[in-house]
């Protein structure tokens, strides 16, 4: 009977250390959610700038340059996720979309609204599809 308790108490101790190991190894921020993190936190800063009418050329694309790099790591974030080739367009189509807004060279709030309009919409698009 000695035994057969120590094999229990052996099992259930096991099952509770497997248990704390499996939750260590998801600790951590996972990658997906530091991309979409870092994404949100530039584009709410370039919405603040459009809003408070506080717009610097330097800033902007600065900032747009953080945007344009982040946003090259969207599939390594996320793939594969079931349908990759809608993926790979819309991320494709949000690396544009940054790249055309940086090439406006937005100086005043009024251009950047607009450089930031399409950059704004195809994060709604795959955000539609996905989210």
């Amino acid at each position: 009977m000695r035994y057969v308790a120590l094999l229990l108490i052996g099992i259930l101790i096991g099952a509770l250390a497997c248990v704390a190991a499996i939750g260590a190894m998801r600790q951590g921020t996972p990658y997906d959610s530091a991309v979409m993190a870092v994404m949100s936190q530039q584009m709410g800063a370039l919405r603040g700038m459009s809003e408070r009418n506080a717009c610097d050329a330097a800033e902007i694309d600065r900032r747009l340059a953080l945007l344009g790099a982040i946003a090259g790591e969207t599939e390594a974030a996320f793939l594969p996720i079931g349908d990759d080739a809608r993926f790979t367009q819309l991320s494709q189509d949000l690396r544009d979309a940054v790249t055309a807004a940086r090439s406006h060279q937005a100086a005043d709030c009024d251009a950047l609204a607009k450089a930031m309009a399409g950059v704004g919409g195809s994060c709604k698009a795959c955000h539609d599809v996905f989210r």
